[in-house]
Protein backbone atom coordinates (compact mmCIF):
# COMPACT_ATOMS: atom_id res chain seq x y z
CA UNK A 1 0.00 0.00 0.00
CA UNK A 2 0.99 3.62 -0.55
CA UNK A 3 2.09 5.24 2.32
CA UNK A 4 1.41 9.06 2.22
CA UNK A 5 3.21 11.70 4.73
CA UNK A 6 1.29 14.92 4.90
CA UNK A 7 3.66 17.44 6.14
CA UNK A 8 7.84 17.12 6.61
CA UNK A 9 8.42 15.39 9.72
CA UNK A 10 10.50 17.36 12.20
CA UNK A 11 12.72 15.91 15.16
CA UNK A 12 14.19 12.91 15.30
CA UNK A 13 12.71 10.60 13.86
CA UNK A 14 13.55 10.61 9.86
CA UNK A 15 11.37 8.93 8.16
CA UNK A 16 11.79 7.50 4.36
CA UNK A 17 9.80 9.48 1.96
CA UNK A 18 10.64 7.85 -1.03
CA UNK A 19 7.68 6.84 -3.09
CA UNK A 20 5.04 9.02 -0.90
CA UNK A 21 2.88 11.75 -1.80
CA UNK A 22 3.95 15.13 0.22
CA UNK A 23 1.93 18.04 -0.59
CA UNK A 24 3.52 21.73 0.43
CA UNK A 25 0.39 22.83 0.77
CA UNK A 26 -2.68 21.15 0.86
CA UNK A 27 -4.87 23.73 -0.50
CA UNK A 28 -3.12 23.74 -3.97
CA UNK A 29 -3.18 20.60 -3.88
CA UNK A 30 -6.96 20.19 -3.73
CA UNK A 31 -9.93 18.41 -2.64
CA UNK A 32 -9.01 15.71 -5.05
CA UNK A 33 -6.04 14.93 -2.68
CA UNK A 34 -8.06 14.20 0.47
CA UNK A 35 -8.90 10.45 -0.43
CA UNK A 36 -5.27 9.55 -1.57
CA UNK A 37 -4.17 11.39 2.09
CA UNK A 38 -6.57 8.90 3.89
CA UNK A 39 -5.77 5.77 2.22
CA UNK A 40 -2.12 6.58 2.49
CA UNK A 41 -2.66 6.78 6.33
CA UNK A 42 -4.61 3.66 6.39
CA UNK A 43 -1.50 1.79 4.94
CA UNK A 44 0.85 3.90 7.36
CA UNK A 45 -1.02 2.16 10.06
CA UNK A 46 -1.54 -1.06 8.31
CA UNK A 47 2.18 -1.56 8.23
CA UNK A 48 2.32 -0.72 11.63
CA UNK A 49 0.14 -2.90 12.93
CA UNK A 50 2.39 -5.83 10.91
CA UNK A 51 5.49 -4.54 12.63
CA UNK A 52 3.83 -4.95 15.97
CA UNK A 53 2.69 -8.19 15.59
CA UNK A 54 5.75 -9.48 14.36
CA UNK A 55 8.33 -7.95 16.90
CA UNK A 56 5.78 -8.36 19.47
CA UNK A 57 5.48 -12.18 18.69
CA UNK A 58 9.30 -12.64 18.60
CA UNK A 59 9.89 -11.24 22.56
CA UNK A 60 7.40 -13.38 23.97
CA UNK A 61 6.84 -17.20 23.02
CA UNK A 62 4.72 -16.77 19.80
CA UNK A 63 8.16 -16.97 17.12
CA UNK A 64 11.65 -17.63 17.97
CA UNK A 65 14.68 -16.72 15.02
CA UNK A 66 14.91 -18.99 12.29
CA UNK A 67 17.35 -16.75 10.80
CA UNK A 68 21.22 -15.16 11.98
CA UNK A 69 20.41 -11.69 11.66
CA UNK A 70 21.99 -10.85 15.27
CA UNK A 71 19.45 -7.57 16.36
CA UNK A 72 16.67 -9.80 15.60
CA UNK A 73 18.69 -12.73 17.77
CA UNK A 74 18.34 -10.18 20.63
CA UNK A 75 14.95 -9.60 20.09
CA UNK A 76 14.36 -13.65 20.43
CA UNK A 77 16.66 -13.85 23.33
CA UNK A 78 14.81 -10.44 25.39
CA UNK A 79 17.94 -8.66 25.78
CA UNK A 80 17.07 -5.60 23.25
CA UNK A 81 20.36 -3.08 22.64
CA UNK A 82 19.24 0.40 22.80
CA UNK A 83 21.38 0.34 19.54
CA UNK A 84 19.22 -2.58 17.58
CA UNK A 85 18.87 -1.03 14.42
CA UNK A 86 15.93 -3.46 13.38
CA UNK A 87 13.69 -2.44 16.33
CA UNK A 88 14.22 1.80 15.70
CA UNK A 89 13.65 1.14 12.09
CA UNK A 90 11.28 -2.09 11.66
CA UNK A 91 9.26 -1.12 14.90
CA UNK A 92 9.51 2.05 16.27
CA UNK A 93 9.89 3.95 13.35
CA UNK A 94 6.63 2.63 11.75
CA UNK A 95 4.08 3.46 14.96
CA UNK A 96 5.54 6.66 14.99
CA UNK A 97 5.23 7.33 11.51
CA UNK A 98 1.57 5.89 11.93
CA UNK A 99 0.49 8.10 14.39
CA UNK A 100 2.31 11.40 13.52
CA UNK A 101 0.51 10.82 10.33
CA UNK A 102 -2.67 10.39 11.83
CA UNK A 103 -2.49 13.53 14.10
CA UNK A 104 -1.52 15.31 11.97
CA UNK A 105 -4.26 14.71 8.86
CA UNK A 106 -6.73 15.09 11.78
CA UNK A 107 -5.46 18.79 12.28
CA UNK A 108 -5.01 19.34 8.01
CA UNK A 109 -8.04 18.08 7.73
CA UNK A 110 -10.26 19.62 10.49
CA UNK A 111 -9.26 23.31 9.11
CA UNK A 112 -11.18 22.42 5.53
CA UNK A 113 -14.51 21.02 7.01
CA UNK A 114 -15.66 24.52 6.64
CA UNK A 115 -14.15 25.55 3.59
CA UNK A 116 -16.31 25.62 0.58
CA UNK A 117 -13.36 24.61 -1.92
CA UNK A 118 -13.33 21.17 0.11
CA UNK A 119 -17.24 20.39 0.48
CA UNK A 120 -17.39 17.92 -2.51
CA UNK A 121 -15.20 15.93 -0.32
CA UNK A 122 -16.86 16.33 3.41
CA UNK A 123 -17.64 12.61 3.47
CA UNK A 124 -13.95 12.17 3.13
CA UNK A 125 -12.75 14.60 5.40
CA UNK A 126 -15.10 13.26 7.98
CA UNK A 127 -14.10 9.36 8.08
CA UNK A 128 -10.10 10.92 7.44
CA UNK A 129 -10.83 12.67 10.97
CA UNK A 130 -12.34 9.89 12.49
CA UNK A 131 -9.61 6.86 11.71
CA UNK A 132 -7.33 9.76 12.12
CA UNK A 133 -8.58 9.90 16.26
CA UNK A 134 -9.00 6.27 15.80
CA UNK A 135 -5.44 5.32 14.21
CA UNK A 136 -4.13 8.06 17.17
CA UNK A 137 -5.60 5.98 19.61
CA UNK A 138 -4.25 2.60 18.76
CA UNK A 139 -0.56 3.35 18.14
CA UNK A 140 -0.52 5.19 21.82
CA UNK A 141 -1.66 2.08 23.21
CA UNK A 142 1.35 0.14 21.10
CA UNK A 143 3.38 2.64 22.36
CA UNK A 144 2.63 2.01 25.92
CA UNK A 145 2.11 -0.99 25.66
CA UNK A 146 5.59 -2.56 23.68
CA UNK A 147 7.90 0.51 25.17
CA UNK A 148 9.68 1.50 28.35
CA UNK A 149 8.88 4.94 28.41
CA UNK A 150 6.19 6.59 25.60
CA UNK A 151 7.50 9.54 23.72
CA UNK A 152 5.77 11.58 20.77
CA UNK A 153 8.91 13.30 19.11
CA UNK A 154 8.61 14.59 15.80
CA UNK A 155 5.21 16.22 16.53
CA UNK A 156 5.16 18.49 19.78
CA UNK A 157 7.53 20.67 21.51
CA UNK A 158 7.45 18.89 24.49
CA UNK A 159 8.74 15.88 23.91
CA UNK A 160 9.19 14.90 27.91
CA UNK A 161 8.70 11.32 28.02
CA UNK A 162 5.52 9.47 29.20
CA UNK A 163 5.45 6.05 31.33
CA UNK A 164 2.87 3.71 30.00
CA UNK A 165 -0.18 4.42 32.14
CA UNK A 166 -0.15 8.19 31.17
CA UNK A 167 0.06 7.51 27.11
CA UNK A 168 -2.99 4.71 27.73
CA UNK A 169 -4.65 7.38 29.64
CA UNK A 170 -4.00 9.70 26.38
CA UNK A 171 -5.30 6.98 24.40
CA UNK A 172 -8.41 6.38 25.65
CA UNK A 173 -8.90 10.11 25.34
CA UNK A 174 -8.65 9.91 21.23
CA UNK A 175 -10.75 6.67 21.33
CA UNK A 176 -13.44 8.27 22.64
CA UNK A 177 -12.96 10.89 20.29
CA UNK A 178 -12.92 8.81 17.78
CA UNK A 179 -16.11 6.94 18.71
CA UNK A 180 -17.75 10.22 18.49
CA UNK A 181 -16.18 11.43 15.53
CA UNK A 182 -17.22 7.90 13.82
CA UNK A 183 -20.94 7.87 15.21
CA UNK A 184 -21.72 11.07 13.53
CA UNK A 185 -19.73 10.70 10.45
CA UNK A 186 -22.14 7.04 10.09
CA UNK A 187 -18.93 4.92 10.61
CA UNK A 188 -20.17 2.03 12.45
CA UNK A 189 -17.01 -0.08 11.92
CA UNK A 190 -14.65 2.57 13.18
CA UNK A 191 -16.84 3.29 15.86
CA UNK A 192 -16.89 -0.48 17.03
CA UNK A 193 -13.32 -0.35 16.96
CA UNK A 194 -12.75 2.42 18.55
CA UNK A 195 -14.73 0.96 21.53
CA UNK A 196 -12.62 -2.57 21.62
CA UNK A 197 -9.49 0.16 22.05
CA UNK A 198 -11.16 1.67 24.78
CA UNK A 199 -12.05 -1.80 26.60
CA UNK A 200 -8.26 -2.88 26.07
CA UNK A 201 -6.61 0.75 27.58
CA UNK A 202 -9.27 0.27 30.41
CA UNK A 203 -8.06 -3.28 31.37
CA UNK A 204 -4.22 -1.97 31.00
CA UNK A 205 -5.11 0.61 33.53
CA UNK A 206 -6.72 -1.94 35.94
CA UNK A 207 -10.54 -0.60 35.10
CA UNK A 208 -12.22 -3.75 34.93
CA UNK A 209 -15.49 -2.76 35.24
CA UNK A 210 -15.68 0.11 32.69
CA UNK A 211 -13.70 -1.91 30.07
CA UNK A 212 -16.62 -4.64 30.99
CA UNK A 213 -18.95 -2.11 30.18
CA UNK A 214 -17.64 -0.60 27.08
CA UNK A 215 -17.12 -4.39 25.20
CA UNK A 216 -20.35 -5.31 26.02
CA UNK A 217 -21.27 -2.99 23.48
CA UNK A 218 -19.29 -4.71 20.81
CA UNK A 219 -20.85 -7.52 18.70
CA UNK A 220 -18.93 -11.05 18.61
CA UNK A 221 -18.97 -11.21 14.75
CA UNK A 222 -16.73 -7.51 14.88
CA UNK A 223 -13.96 -7.66 13.34
CA UNK A 224 -11.32 -4.41 11.94
CA UNK A 225 -8.39 -5.53 10.19
CA UNK A 226 -5.02 -3.97 8.90
CA UNK A 227 -5.15 -5.15 4.80
CA UNK A 228 -1.96 -5.84 2.53
CA UNK A 229 -1.41 -6.87 -1.00
CA UNK A 230 0.39 -9.25 -2.86
CA UNK A 231 1.19 -7.03 -6.19
CA UNK A 232 4.48 -6.92 -4.45
CA UNK A 233 6.41 -7.92 -1.47
CA UNK A 234 6.22 -4.16 -0.69
CA UNK A 235 3.10 -4.74 0.50
CA UNK A 236 2.87 -8.02 1.50
CA UNK A 237 1.97 -9.01 4.48
CA UNK A 238 5.26 -9.37 6.67
CA UNK A 239 4.35 -11.98 9.46
CA UNK A 240 3.53 -14.07 6.34
CA UNK A 241 6.94 -12.97 4.39
CA UNK A 242 9.14 -13.93 7.76
CA UNK A 243 7.23 -17.14 8.53
CA UNK A 244 6.64 -18.72 5.19
CA UNK A 245 10.10 -17.44 3.39
CA UNK A 246 7.61 -17.03 0.26
CA UNK A 247 11.09 -17.01 -2.17
CA UNK A 248 13.64 -17.77 -0.08
CA UNK A 249 14.42 -18.98 3.57
CA UNK A 250 12.09 -18.85 6.43
CA UNK A 251 13.45 -16.09 8.95
CA UNK A 252 10.87 -16.59 11.79
CA UNK A 253 9.19 -19.59 13.11
CA UNK A 254 7.83 -21.16 16.07
CA UNK A 255 9.76 -23.15 18.93
CA UNK A 256 9.08 -26.45 19.13
CA UNK A 257 11.74 -27.32 21.74
CA UNK A 258 14.12 -29.09 19.58
CA UNK A 259 16.52 -26.25 18.96
CA UNK A 260 19.21 -25.99 21.50
CA UNK A 261 20.07 -22.63 19.22
CA UNK A 262 17.25 -21.36 20.60
CA UNK A 263 17.27 -22.33 23.89
CA UNK A 264 14.70 -25.06 23.21
CA UNK A 265 12.05 -23.21 23.43
CA UNK A 266 8.85 -24.37 23.18
CA UNK A 267 5.31 -22.61 21.70
CA UNK A 268 3.56 -23.42 25.15
CA UNK A 269 0.30 -24.41 22.94
CA UNK A 270 1.92 -26.36 20.34
CA UNK A 271 0.31 -29.65 20.93
CA UNK A 272 -3.18 -28.07 20.80
CA UNK A 273 -2.57 -25.56 17.99
CA UNK A 274 -1.44 -28.74 15.66
CA UNK A 275 -4.23 -30.39 16.62
CA UNK A 276 -6.45 -27.89 15.42
CA UNK A 277 -4.08 -27.78 12.24
CA UNK A 278 -3.13 -24.17 13.31
CA UNK A 279 0.69 -25.23 12.29
CA UNK A 280 2.55 -27.79 10.70
CA UNK A 281 5.56 -28.85 12.20
CA UNK A 282 8.42 -29.88 9.51
CA UNK A 283 6.84 -29.54 6.63
CA UNK A 284 8.27 -30.85 3.46
CA UNK A 285 9.88 -28.29 1.00
CA UNK A 286 10.37 -25.51 4.12
CA UNK A 287 14.04 -24.77 5.01
CA UNK A 288 14.97 -22.37 7.12
CA UNK A 289 17.62 -19.57 7.26
CA UNK A 290 19.85 -21.10 9.83
CA UNK A 291 19.16 -24.52 7.90
CA UNK A 292 18.60 -27.64 10.30
CA UNK A 293 19.99 -26.15 13.46
CA UNK A 294 16.37 -24.20 13.98
CA UNK A 295 13.80 -26.52 12.06
CA UNK A 296 10.46 -25.11 10.88
CA UNK A 297 7.10 -25.12 11.86
CA UNK A 298 4.51 -23.21 9.78
CA UNK A 299 2.12 -21.03 10.99
CA UNK A 300 -1.18 -21.32 8.98
CA UNK A 301 -2.64 -18.15 10.06
CA UNK A 302 -1.09 -15.90 7.61
CA UNK A 303 -0.51 -18.12 5.48
CA UNK A 304 -0.84 -15.85 2.04
CA UNK A 305 0.82 -12.48 0.78
CA UNK A 306 -2.34 -10.82 1.47
CA UNK A 307 -3.75 -12.21 4.78
CA UNK A 308 -5.23 -9.82 7.08
CA UNK A 309 -4.70 -8.98 10.35
CA UNK A 310 -7.21 -8.57 12.56
CA UNK A 311 -6.65 -5.35 14.92
CA UNK A 312 -9.68 -5.21 17.01
CA UNK A 313 -12.55 -7.44 17.23
CA UNK A 314 -16.02 -8.68 19.25
CA UNK A 315 -14.04 -11.77 20.14
CA UNK A 316 -11.26 -9.18 22.07
CA UNK A 317 -14.11 -7.86 23.77
CA UNK A 318 -15.61 -11.05 24.97
CA UNK A 319 -11.91 -11.87 26.59
CA UNK A 320 -11.79 -8.62 27.58
CA UNK A 321 -15.53 -9.16 29.71
CA UNK A 322 -14.12 -12.86 30.74
CA UNK A 323 -11.03 -11.34 32.60
CA UNK A 324 -12.94 -8.89 34.09
CA UNK A 325 -15.62 -11.02 35.64
CA UNK A 326 -12.65 -13.32 36.50
CA UNK A 327 -11.35 -10.20 38.95
CA UNK A 328 -14.73 -9.55 40.27
CA UNK A 329 -15.15 -12.87 41.45
CA UNK A 330 -17.66 -13.79 39.04
CA UNK A 331 -16.93 -17.44 38.01
CA UNK A 332 -20.09 -18.29 35.88
CA UNK A 333 -20.05 -15.45 33.75
CA UNK A 334 -16.50 -15.58 32.51
CA UNK A 335 -16.65 -19.38 31.83
CA UNK A 336 -19.78 -18.74 29.44
CA UNK A 337 -18.05 -16.15 27.24
CA UNK A 338 -15.24 -18.38 27.29
CA UNK A 339 -17.20 -21.75 26.14
CA UNK A 340 -18.94 -19.70 23.84
CA UNK A 341 -16.13 -19.04 22.12
CA UNK A 342 -14.52 -22.37 22.64
CA UNK A 343 -17.80 -24.18 21.01
CA UNK A 344 -17.25 -22.98 17.84
CA UNK A 345 -13.50 -21.88 17.14
CA UNK A 346 -13.03 -24.86 14.72
CA UNK A 347 -15.84 -23.42 12.36
CA UNK A 348 -14.69 -19.94 12.76
CA UNK A 349 -11.07 -20.83 11.54
CA UNK A 350 -12.24 -22.96 8.93
CA UNK A 351 -14.67 -20.50 7.52
CA UNK A 352 -12.38 -17.24 7.58
CA UNK A 353 -8.87 -18.73 6.51
CA UNK A 354 -10.43 -21.73 4.22
CA UNK A 355 -7.23 -24.00 4.01
CA UNK A 356 -7.02 -24.65 7.67
CA UNK A 357 -9.65 -26.91 8.26
CA UNK A 358 -9.26 -29.11 11.98
CA UNK A 359 -9.47 -32.74 12.23
CA UNK A 360 -12.84 -34.16 12.49
CA UNK A 361 -11.83 -35.83 15.51
CA UNK A 362 -10.95 -32.88 17.57
CA UNK A 363 -12.70 -30.18 19.51
CA UNK A 364 -12.78 -27.82 22.04
CA UNK A 365 -14.33 -28.99 25.30
CA UNK A 366 -16.17 -26.86 27.41
CA UNK A 367 -13.81 -25.44 29.92
CA UNK A 368 -14.35 -25.14 34.23
CA UNK A 369 -12.77 -22.13 35.95
CA UNK A 370 -12.35 -22.72 39.51
CA UNK A 371 -12.59 -19.18 41.47
CA UNK A 372 -8.97 -18.98 41.84
CA UNK A 373 -7.86 -15.87 40.92
CA UNK A 374 -4.03 -16.79 39.40
CA UNK A 375 -5.49 -20.15 37.78
CA UNK A 376 -8.71 -18.74 36.40
CA UNK A 377 -6.69 -15.51 34.82
CA UNK A 378 -4.20 -18.30 33.60
CA UNK A 379 -7.12 -19.61 31.68
CA UNK A 380 -7.91 -17.01 30.02
CA UNK A 381 -4.99 -15.94 28.90
CA UNK A 382 -4.38 -19.27 27.57
CA UNK A 383 -7.95 -18.85 25.49
CA UNK A 384 -6.33 -15.30 24.80
CA UNK A 385 -3.18 -16.84 23.21
CA UNK A 386 -5.28 -19.01 21.05
CA UNK A 387 -7.97 -16.45 19.52
CA UNK A 388 -5.70 -13.60 19.28
CA UNK A 389 -2.56 -15.40 18.16
CA UNK A 390 0.04 -13.40 16.02
CA UNK A 391 -2.27 -10.07 16.94
CA UNK A 392 0.31 -8.46 19.01
CA UNK A 393 -1.44 -9.31 22.19
CA UNK A 394 0.88 -11.90 23.51
CA UNK A 395 2.96 -9.63 24.91
CA UNK A 396 0.55 -7.27 26.13
CA UNK A 397 -1.15 -9.68 28.09
CA UNK A 398 2.39 -11.10 29.36
CA UNK A 399 3.38 -8.10 30.26
CA UNK A 400 0.56 -7.09 32.13
CA UNK A 401 -0.15 -10.74 34.52
CA UNK A 402 3.48 -10.49 35.17
CA UNK A 403 3.54 -6.83 36.03
CA UNK A 404 0.07 -7.22 38.67
CA UNK A 405 1.51 -8.06 41.76
CA UNK A 406 -1.83 -9.87 42.62
CA UNK A 407 -1.05 -12.46 40.75
CA UNK A 408 2.51 -12.04 39.37
CA UNK A 409 1.59 -15.21 36.26
CA UNK A 410 4.82 -15.62 34.12
CA UNK A 411 3.67 -16.15 30.15
CA UNK A 412 7.19 -15.63 28.87
CA UNK A 413 9.20 -18.46 27.77
CA UNK A 414 11.26 -19.95 30.96
CA UNK A 415 14.29 -20.20 29.16
CA UNK A 416 15.79 -17.50 26.49
CA UNK A 417 19.52 -18.72 25.18
CA UNK A 418 21.80 -15.73 26.30
CA UNK A 419 19.35 -14.75 29.78
CA UNK A 420 17.45 -12.17 28.74
CA UNK A 421 14.27 -11.02 30.95
CA UNK A 422 12.87 -8.33 29.22
CA UNK A 423 9.41 -7.65 29.00
CA UNK A 424 9.69 -4.52 27.18
CA UNK A 425 11.24 -2.98 24.15
CA UNK A 426 13.39 0.32 25.37
CA UNK A 427 13.58 3.90 24.03
CA UNK A 428 15.96 3.47 20.79
CA UNK A 429 19.76 5.10 20.62
CA UNK A 430 18.42 7.57 18.18
CA UNK A 431 16.03 8.96 20.52
CA UNK A 432 18.43 9.05 23.34
CA UNK A 433 20.74 10.45 22.04
CA UNK A 434 18.79 13.70 20.20
CA UNK A 435 15.69 13.94 22.92
CA UNK A 436 17.33 16.58 25.43
CA UNK A 437 15.02 14.90 27.82
CA UNK A 438 16.42 12.15 28.00
CA UNK A 439 19.98 10.80 28.95
CA UNK A 440 22.12 7.55 27.45
CA UNK A 441 21.18 5.90 30.62
CA UNK A 442 17.55 6.49 30.61
CA UNK A 443 16.42 3.54 27.94
CA UNK A 444 13.71 2.34 30.83
CA UNK A 445 13.18 4.22 33.66
CA UNK A 446 15.44 5.26 36.53
CA UNK A 447 18.10 3.40 34.71
CA UNK A 448 16.73 0.21 34.66
CA UNK A 449 16.76 -3.12 32.60
CA UNK A 450 13.34 -3.46 30.75
CA UNK A 451 12.85 -6.86 32.92
CA UNK A 452 12.71 -4.60 36.01
CA UNK A 453 10.67 -2.35 35.64
CA UNK A 454 6.93 -1.80 37.17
Amino acid sequence: MMCVTLVACEGILDVDTSGEIVPDNLDDAGPAAIPTLVNGMIGTFNTAADEVARYAGLLTDELILAGTFPDRLQVDRRRVLVSNASVTDDLYTPIHAARFQADTAVVLFQARLEDPVFSEVAEALAEGIALGRLYGGYTRIWLAELFCWSILSGVFPETVPSLPNPRMEEALVFLEEAEALAEAAELPEVRRAAIVGQARALLWLGRYGEAAMRAGQVPRSFAFRAEFSNTNPDQYNRVYAFTWGDTEGIRWTIGDGTSPARGNERWEHLNEFRELNLLRIRPPGFTSVAGTSVPVVLQLLHNRAESELVVASGIEARLIRAEAHVRAGETTAAQELLNDLRGDFSARVSARWGVVIPTPEFALDPLSLTGDLAVDLKRVADERARELWLTGDRLTTARRLRLDPAVSIDLFPPFKAGGGDDVAFPIVLKELQNNPNLGLSQACPAGQEPGAWH
